[in-house]
């Protein structure tokens, strides 16, 4: 764990940590030697004091026959017991070599012996003392005594004086004090005296004593105790100078291993100065940098920026750092491009590469960065990105790149840029099979305005222009200027000749309000040339050139128009243009109106419903028949207005029916498409049947099956409102389409009409009877009411009979009729029945 934790310091802590870890463990050892002199101290006084109480125990053995206290001798004794208990302690003998243990011992057993001869001596002593002075009265009344006679008076007194020289001289006469002796024991055999009994009787014992104590001065000479103890501290005094050499040593040691260490930090500040000015340098470089700089932690959370950092992105140092450089992430660029930007690096290893900034102020800049990983002792210790902002040549770069492919003036798409689209898109057509188209259009008169007013006026009209003809096309198409005042237009996916010329009516309807300059006001007209691929041409070049062609074709025919390549196409618009023309201003001029097939009961014939038809009679065009002019009504969205015009009508007309015929039910209104999809179709009705004022279940609206398909969800919705509303639904065209019985069965419908595609060939195609059959048992089944079109001879009558279809229709019992028609036949039907 230590190694570990050393592992994450540089090497100017590691010095400093262990520089303080050698002063400690100076420290530590000059205490020990401290504490090692104290401890030698107590060894050498414990020594000297037992030296001194050795010397003490021979003096007082040399004493004689004198009063002694032998409380001190006592005490004495006790002190030299405590120090060799100290010098014979545990810690003691742990601290020295057996050797010390060794002389110890043989301390302990000479003291031993030393402390025998005390005890003896002053056993004896005391007794020689008490002895001597029973002595001096026995002596006295022996001298007192006359009657003993002066022989045993001077023997008494001589031995008495024979004992004293013991004291002052240490020796005693042997012979001189035997003879004393002999001659009271020979008195003493001679006659009885108590008091001479008893001297000789103590002498003897003192002559004893004065012999042990005189032994124990001999063996004081051959007691080796004080030559114990000084080799014992001889021994300790090596064992403390070497003990002490060998901790000077060490400290010397340390103290050089200190001075090293300090002598390498010196060096290593010196160093640090030396890198502190080349710091400064950088980082006076650094902040004076053409380049951004970032420096992050090895988390990638960012731990310095440079003031053109703060320039560039608006950020404050104070607020991005901690904060990651995601933070400036745009999200222009795929994920993809910072994993291996996140990979390269992990692998210790640089990167380069290109950025998508955004700045604060959510503005979008470009930079070209290296980023490069910052190891340490082979330790990452952070990243380091230096960037150069290139948002300019970006710009550059990019306009460059639009200039190829794109127009200076108006920014559309070039000659170049148009040629590979439609390249592009005729592999598209070919393999999907479908059309496109190539508008050629040229702007008439604009050498002459170009020429008369400048080439300003020229530029500012060549980009209104440009910016008209986009407002009419879909995002799909393409808008391209291919030089002067000649533009193409590549429409693609078209569904038919005709999406052509819309376009182009769109366009020249918009040029057809004047054009404002900053000087002028100007009508420009337009010439279109229009080719269909593939009709016109298989390829880039051939649908161009008969675009072009087809563009003077235009202007032969008078300019301010469009003509198709070929001439027979362009005459088939001119007629549909025409037509709807026409359709526009015919609501306005009553051309158009309602025809009315009655619906029978197929049993009694009563006329039970009729089918409102739309019809238009034009004065220039005349009968226009209903397949031609609905899908131009349905493409123009004039559908809508015409549906509720028939609407209106129709309920308006039925009200009058119903007068005439008792057995009249219902009406049914055909309703389109288009109209279907209205959000506001439902309140449209209603508000219509509120002003005629007719009852909504006397209304059928047909929408063919086909139509209610397309949108399932939203079909459902707006049939459930208007069921809720009142109206009955009727399926037209039942059968042709591609329904799921299970939708069939949620639909809120009413009745199901068979198509007349059925009822043609019902006698001779077993496929139709069945699906007739078919159709006939599903409405029976399902509850619907089942209406039969075309029926158009009795055979074909009888035969939905016989299936049990109820209601038909068709010219076999009437013919679309009139207003004025259809009250007449109404009438004929009521007197028949």
């Amino acid at each position: 764990m230590f190694i570990d934790s050393m592992k994450k310091f540089d090497l100017v802590t590691k010095l400093l940590l262990l520089s303080i870890l050698v002063l400690i463990l100076l420290f530590g050892y000059l205490v020990k030697t401290s504490n090692s002199i104290e401890e030698y101290d107590e060894y050498h006084n414990s020594l000297q004091e037992i030296e001194l109480l050795d010397k003490v125990f021979d003096n007082f053995l040399l004493q004689k026959a004198t009063f002694i206290n032998y409380d001190y001798i006592n005490q004495d004794t006790t002190n030299f017991d405590k120090n060799i208990a100290f010098l014979d302690s545990e810690v003691s003998r742990n601290k020295f070599a057996k050797e010390y243990t060794t002389i110890l011992l043989k301390i302990k057993v000479q003291y031993k012996k030393k402390l025998e001869d005390i005890e003896t001596f002053k056993s004896n002593n005391a007794s020689l003392i008490n002895s001597s002075h029973y002595l001096f009265e026995l002596n006295k009344i022996i001298q007192n005594d006359f009657s003993l006679g002066i022989n045993i008076a001077s023997a008494s007194n001589q031995t008495l004086l024979l004992l004293m020289k013991y004291n002052l001289n240490n020796y005693i006469d042997n012979k001189e004090l035997n003879n004393n002796l002999n001659s009271l024991n020979r008195f003493l055999k001679e006659s009885q005296h108590i008091e001479v009994d008893l001297f000789t009787t103590h002498v003897s014992k003192n002559i004893g004593r004065i012999t042990k104590l005189m032994n124990i001065e001999k063996s004081l000479n051959k007691l080796h105790l004080m030559k114990q103890i000084n080799e014992l501290h001889n021994f300790l005094d090596i064992a403390y100078k070497h003990n002490l050499l060998i901790e000077k040593t060490i400290t010397v040691i340390f103290f050089v291993v200190a001075l090293i260490i300090l002598f390498v930090l010196l060096m290593m500040y010196q160093r640090s100065l030396k890198i502190k000015d080349e710091l400064f340098g950088f980082k006076s470089a650094i902040e004076n940098s053409d380049n951004s700089i970032v420096i992050t932690d090895i988390n990638k959370n960012i731990t310095y920026v440079n003031d053109l950092f703060e320039r560039e992105t608006g950020y404050k140092r104070k607020d991005i750092i901690g904060h990651n450089p995601r933070i400036l992430k745009s999200g222009q660029m795929p994920q993809k491009h910072y994993d291996e930007l996140n990979k390269k690096l992990d692998r210790g290893e640089k990167w380069e590469g290109e950025f998508v900034n955004i700045r604060k102020n959510k503005s979008i800049y470009y930079e070209k960065a290296s980023i490069i990983p910052i190891f340490s002792n082979d330790k990452l210790v952070s990243y380091l990105a230096i960037k150069l902002n290139i948002t300019e040549y970006i710009e550059k770069k990019r306009e460059v790149e639009f200039l190829v492919y794109n127009d200076a003036l108006t920014s559309l798409p070039n000659r170049s840029s148009i040629e590979e689209h439609i390249k592009r898109q005729i592999k598209v057509a070919k393999r999907n099979n479908t059309k496109m188209a190539v508008l050629f259009l040229d702007l008439d008169r604009f050498k002459i305005i170009n020429d008369t007013l400048g080439h300003d006026v020229g530029d500012e009209i060549l980009i209104e222009s440009a910016k008209l003809m986009k407002q009419s096309l879909r995002d799909s198409d393409l808008l391209s200027r291919v030089g002067g005042d000649e533009f193409i237009i590549m429409l693609d996916t078209i569904d038919d000749e005709y999406s052509a010329a819309q376009v182009s009516r769109k366009i020249l309807a918009l040029f057809s309000e004047p054009i404002q300059t900053k000087q002028h006001s100007l009508r420009i007209t337009l010439s279109i040339g229009i080719s269909i691929f593939p009709e016109d041409g298989n390829d880039y070049k051939t649908i161009c050139k008969h675009a072009d062609i087809a563009m003077y074709k235009a202007k032969e025919s008078g300019k301010n128009t469009f003509r198709y390549y070929k001439k027979e196409l362009s005459t088939h618009v001119e007629n549909r243009l025409n037509m709807e023309q026409s359709l526009i201003a015919a609501l306005k001029k009553n051309e158009i109106y309602l025809v009315y097939q009655p619906q029978y009961n197929l049993k009694t014939k009563d006329v039970v419903g009729l089918e409102a038809l739309v019809r238009w009679e034009s004065d220039t065009l005349g009968n226009v028949p209903p397949d031609k002019f609905i899908p131009i009504a349905e493409e123009t969205g004039l559908i809508v207005e015409l549906g509720l015009y028939i609407f209106k009508q129709a309920c308006n007309d039925f009200l009058i029916y119903k007068q005439v015929s008792k057995t009249l039910k219902t009406i049914s209104i055909n309703i389109s498409a288009i109209q279907f999809q209205e959000k506001t179709i439902v309140d449209n009705l209603l508000e219509i049947t509120q002003e005629v004022g007719i009852e909504t279940k006397s209304i059928m609206l047909e929408i063919t099956e086909t139509h209610i398909m397309r949108n399932i969800a939203q079909s459902m919705s707006i049939l459930k409102e208007l069921k809720e509303s009142g109206f009955a639904i009727s399926i037209d065209d039942f059968g042709t389409g591609h329904s799921s019985l299970s939708y069939l069965k949620k639909f809120p419908i009413d009745e199901l009409k068979i198509d007349k595609s059925f009822i043609d060939d019902i006698i001779d195609e077993k496929s139709d009877v069945d699906i007739t059959n078919a159709i006939i048992a599903l409405s029976n089944s399902l509850h619907y009411v089942n209406v039969a079109e075309g029926i158009e001879t009795l055979v074909q009558e009888e035969f939905l009979l016989k299936a049990n279809c109820l209601i038909g229709q068709g010219y076999y019992f009437s013919k679309p009729k009139k207003k004025e028609d259809l009250i007449q036949f109404l009438n004929h039907i009521n007197t028949q029945s």
